[in-house]
């Protein structure tokens, strides 16, 4: 019984997964998450990626779209089967290294770099990072700019946090809070990714800005959904049943 309770006092497990180890010297798409994908061949817009010291530097201009994601393109369907469920109310957090090195957009509703991160059931958010800013997209009106935080983005490679718990989502740049305010639904939008679940993004995802990034470690960090340690329980009484009986019959 001091067992079980123990089981049910501890906290949940938390899940750490590097979905890109910058020490590998290699790129994101190298290794078993990301995928890289640009759009130059529809938009005639031009993409680059190369291996660097800090993990890897993608450049983009006005018109491609690029970037790094958990999900194939056109057929919405993981790089790697084994993606693990992005349950809110269980809480996970994307964590990444990142230096802006320039960016530049003919919208104040657009970023060069912008990451995206949506639990599995499509609600989410999407932060676009400026030189001096970083905001959140807006849901209504759709893709408006929304909350923001001054912030120099050019100075170095920093780690920012991006927690989602229940309806709220908080980003953190090395341990100081920049932003945090409630998750958007974005599936006005109409179709992917913004309709999908369990999906996220870091690159360049719009024909209006454009950008020179650093981008250093990725990971994900999530918790175990409820129903694993419910099970876990049912085995842990099991033996405990059987002790019980066993000293009833005697």
């Amino acid at each position: 019984m001091i067992a079980v309770s123990l089981i049910l006092l501890s906290p949940a497990r938390a899940d750490v997964l590097v979905l890109y180890d910058d020490a590998q010297n290699d790129l994101p798409g190298d290794q078993p998450w990301l995928l890289y994908a640009d759009d130059g061949f529809l938009s005639g817009g031009t993409a680059s990626q190369s291996g660097n010291a800090s993990g890897v530097r993608l450049t983009t201009d006005n018109a491609v779209s690029a970037g790094y994601s958990n999900t194939v393109p056109i057929i919405n369907a993981f790089k790697n089967p084994a993606f693990p469920t992005l349950d809110r109310n269980a809480g996970f957090r994307l964590s990444f290294e990142l230096q802006v090195l320039a960016e530049s957009h003919v919208s104040n509703d657009r970023a060069g770099f912008s990451v995206v991160l949506l639990a599995d059931d499509s609600q989410g958010i999407e932060l676009g990072f400026w030189d001096d800013q970083v905001w959140a997209q807006n849901a209504t009106p759709l893709f408006t700019q929304g909350e923001s935080a001054s912030f120099d983005t050019t100075a170095g490679e920093v780690r920012y946090d991006l927690q989602v718990q229940g309806n709220q989502y908080s980003l953190s740049a090395d341990g100081s809070l920049l932003l945090s305010s409630s998750l958007r639904d974005y599936t006005a939008f109409g179709g992917a990714p913004y309709t999908l679940g369990n999906y996220l993004f870091l690159g360049d995802n719009t024909s209006r800005a454009s950008a020179t990034v650093n981008l250093g470690r990725i990971e994900l960090t999530t918790i175990p959904e409820p129903g694993s340690f419910a099970l876990l329980l049912a085995f842990s009484l099991i033996p405990v049943a059987r002790t019980l009986r066993r000293r009833s019959l005697r």
